[in-house]
């Protein structure tokens, strides 16, 4: 059983009510034939040994020769949908997640209960306004039948959504919830919903497709994406910042990101990352090798922002191993790309907006 469910207590919801942020969180499961757990260990049939081919080193998903783009209409539920197979087809995916009409009703009345009850979690309390399964699990099975399931979720005052697709925006910038709205899930179904005083979004996914193969490998910012963020507000439950707090709460630069298909692991992990000058960009790594909430997936999120207009450099070295019906296979990942940043007059100007709440995400 893959399983990456992280819970927000009660005490943090009513601390980040306090500070005015949209706070997020992420959950998600799943089984298959061979299985691999949080913890990195992993159950499997087999191993191959021996030098690798050359067709067995990782390589890119490769991108989409030609960028999709997202604007704001209105509709939250619809952008979202929008946003995220942009994003997904822009690295590479070549086919679009699919609407499912359970997941759109698990979602959905998740979001209602977020909103009813001024709370962020994925566990639901028996009794409470909206209350339809007290997990994800729970919520997700009684719409269907689902080989795999992951959840992610933002809640907060109503006043930090200023527009429609800051909720799925503020999802993806948070690394440890891209890498599961990157992960190759099949199906979803998005839910929105506020009341007064509060705002909550939610996003379900369903079933995993074979769109990322066992060497294969996203990285977000991807090869030669251009008008990435320069910065991202550490606001993400669990913090990649839980080993050095006094990077909660501040802006830092944005985060970086790299991982396999969901029944992976990827281990020994390391990242350079070099500005335009070849100067090294200090970074707060995290890997299976430090981070439970782990497996398949390794990021690097700078110290400070990132300068704009500026082409950066990373370079990722470790081993993707992937488990499957005929054994275990461990492929050297090795790989160098770029990315540049936004232009300084694209970067939306950091503090309060007039309404004195700051947004759950700053470009």
């Amino acid at each position: 059983m893959k399983r990456l469910c992280f819970v927000l207590p009660s005490a943090r919801v009513s601390a980040l009510t306090v500070l005015t942020i949209a706070v997020l969180a992420a959950c998600g499961g799943g089984s298959g034939s061979s299985e691999a757990n949080s913890a990195g260990s992993a159950n499997n049939t087999g191993s191959q040994s021996g030098s690798p081919a050359a067709s067995q080193k990782a390589s890119f998903l490769p991108p989409a020769p030609t960028v999709q783009s997202v604007a704001a209409t209105g509709d939250p539920i619809a952008d979202s949908v929008a946003y995220l197979n942009a994003m997904r087809h822009n690295v590479g995916y070549t086919t679009p997640l699919s609407i499912d009409e359970g997941l759109t009703t698990s979602s959905q009345n998740h979001a209602v209960y977020l909103a009813n009850n001024a709370i962020l979690s994925h566990g639901e309390t028996a009794g409470l306004a909206g209350f339809t399964g007290s997990s994800p699990g729970d919520r997700i099975d009684k719409q269907g039948s689902y080989s795999t399931w992951g959840e992610v979720t933002s809640a907060g005052d109503v006043r930090a959504f200023a527009d429609s697709l800051v909720g799925v925006r503020g999802l993806f910038d948070a690394p440890y919830h891209r890498v599961l709205m990157l992960d190759n899930f099949g199906s979803m179904g998005v839910g929105s919903a506020s009341s007064s005083t509060w705002g909550a979004f939610n996003i379900d996914f369903g079933n995993q497709t074979s769109a990322l193969g066992s060497t294969q490998v996203i990285a977000y910012p991807y090869p030669n994406e251009t008008d990435v963020p320069t910065d991202w507000y550490v606001n993400e439950i669990p913090s990649p910042f839980a080993s050095a707090p006094q990077y909660n709460q501040t802006y830092t630069g944005y985060p970086i990101t790299i991982q396999g298909n969901m029944m992976s692991k990827m281990s020994s992990v390391s990242y350079t990352i070099t500005d335009s000058g070849g100067n090294a960009v200090p970074c707060q790594l995290q890997t299976s090798a430090n981070d439970t909430q782990l497996t398949n997936a390794a990021m690097c999120i700078p110290f400070k922002p990132l300068n704009s207009s500026t082409t950066y450099t990373v370079h990722a070295v470790g081993v993707l191993t992937t488990f499957g019906a005929n054994g275990t296979q461990n492929s050297p990942l090795d790989l160098t790309w770029s990315f540049t940043t936004k232009t300084a007059s694209t970067t939306k100007a950091r503090g309060l907006n007039g309404g004195g709440i700051r947004p759950p995400a700053v470009l």
